[in-house]
């Protein structure tokens, strides 16, 4: 194998290809990316996997000889990384390559790759195309709210539904919930569903470029993703992933349909308010809101034994009969909050024991569910 491309290219190549590799002691080849020159008429393919997720990136140069190999990636890539911004040659030898650029020349030891996994394709799946930056926008908007335990794996992902030509992300640890609906953001409708595994969300959007678009290409368990890029210089991408199996809870049913207190108040005011709070908080990080139709305002308390106590007034305009005192999370208050992007917040509660549901100022698709802390 021998093929010429420049250090950027093949720089950025490797730096997309090991996101993918985590920590395998039971299969030291998982360490490695493969190195694959098919023919002259090829892209140069670049190609790592952790079993769950696999990926095969394309860069442009010039091949020489076929072949391929397996390398260790964070050396391969250090050291691509170091190297001058001209152009990299590689040979194969004696299952080491030779890498030489400008007046650098190393070896490194690599492996046949006769034992690294060969990537599933997807035959006759159900093909659906959508913009990058509304995929991206959707992920981030939920992906703090996914379960990090293993006790319920349907939760341990983000639930993606394709509905007509809209799509909505769902992302739930069964004590807060959050949701994002993007509007006509697919080019043909669509209904179908699938709950994609956390670190997969997280790598679609470190490794595809917002201003592009996204195949997604959904099978029996598994789902592959492709760019569409106009950008010479960046290069193609196909992740595989699987899927997880089982059925997202109907969290429609949490959601209340009325709401017997309710406040538009400014997001930043609210924010500093809470975060201060949070400084005095609980061990359980338990910050309490004093909600006062009769004074039109809002008391925020907290209390530490250790360090002291906490209290704040917001004035504001409340629409409802009765108080109500109701104690949170503040981390989790302030993840929902921090993801809105507008100056205002609504927010609708019933009694203490009750989640409040929390959204935007203007129209933008986008709830969030708290579950209070019963006192």
């Amino acid at each position: 194998m021998k093929f010429i491309s420049t250090q950027s290219n093949l720089a950025k190549g490797v730096s997309i290809a090991e996101k993918v590799i985590g920590k395998n002691f039971n299969l030291p080849i998982l360490q490695n990316i493969k190195i694959k020159c098919e023919d002259a008429k090829s892209s140069i393919k670049l190609l790592a996997t952790d079993l769950d997720i696999g990926i095969e990136v394309e860069i442009p140069g010039r091949i020489e000889k076929s072949g391929s190999i397996t390398v260790p990636a964070r050396l391969f890539s250090n050291f691509i990384k170091a190297l001058p911004e001209e152009n990299v040659e590689v040979l194969e030898s004696n299952k080491s390559i030779v890498v030489a650029c400008g007046k650098h020349k190393s070896t490194i030891k690599g492996e046949s790759d006769a034992d690294f996994p060969i990537l599933p394709s997807i035959k006759n799946g159900l093909v659906i195309e959508l913009k990058t930056s509304d995929f991206i926008l959707g992920i981030n908007s939920v992906i703090y709210c996914v379960s990090n335990l293993d006790i319920k794996p349907e939760i341990s992902g983000v639930l993606v539904q394709f509905i007509g030509s809209d799509l909505c992300f769902t992302a739930t640890d069964s004590f807060r919930l959050s949701e994002k609906r993007i509007d006509k953001s697919l080019k043909n409708s669509v209904n179908h569903k699938i709950i994609l595994p956390k670190k997969t969300c997280d790598l679609i959007c470190r490794v595809f470029n917002n201003n592009e678009e996204l195949v997604f290409n959904i099978g029996e368990g598994q789902i592959c993703i492709k760019n569409k890029t106009k950008n010479q210089n960046y290069p193609k991408i196909t992740m595989i992933s699987r899927v997880i199996d089982g059925d997202y809870p109907d969290y429609e049913q949490i959601i209340p349909k009325n709401f017997s207190i309710a406040f538009e108040i400014s997001k930043e005011e609210l924010v500093n308010h809470i975060r201060t709070a949070g400084l005095f908080s609980s061990k359980i990080n338990e910050i309490a809101l004093n909600i006062l139709p009769s004074k039109q305002n809002i008391e925020i308390l907290s209390k530490d034994y250790d360090y002291g106590d906490h209290y704040s007034l917001i004035p504001c305009v409340i629409n409802g009969s009765e108080d109500l005192k109701i104690s949170f999370n503040y981390n989790y208050l302030l993840d929902g909050l921090q993801i809105i992007d507008c100056p205002s917040v609504n927010i609708k509660l019933n009694k203490d024991s009750t989640p409040i549901l929390v959204s935007s100022g203007e129209s933008d698709g986008f709830r969030y569910i708290v579950m209070p802390i019963r006192s």
